[in-house]
């Protein structure tokens, strides 16, 4: 976890985690998948990239090696459900799910 700058506040809107595949064993999509399939709705964030919309996609500055990063993270994050009426039953299915790689 990256450490909180000091002039800052958090307000927690969001809870995107980063799934390396290879260090994970399952893709972000396939992350995704099993928590929609067990009624947990996550967020593919940055996705797809705006350098993909077909008035951008045929600028050179656009080619995915122009954007190495942008593209790895775009398909590492999911955000997982964040809500003030998420209780600790739901966290700890949804950190359940996360952890079993099946």
């Amino acid at each position: 976890m990256l450490p909180e700058p000091q002039e800052t506040i958090s307000n927690y809107a969001y809870f995107p985690i980063f799934v390396d595949e290879k260090e994970y064993g399952m893709s972000r999509d396939a992350l995704y998948e099993k928590l929609k399939q067990n009624n947990i709705f996550g967020r593919r964030y940055f996705y797809p990239l705006i350098s993909e919309f077909s008035m951008y996609r045929g600028l050179e500055s656009s080619a995915p090696e122009n954007l190495p990063v942008a593209h790895k993270m775009a398909n590492e994050v999911i955000s997982l459900p964040i809500y003030p009426e998420l209780d600790k039953i739901k966290i700890i299915e949804i950190a359940k799910l996360i952890s079993t790689k099946e």
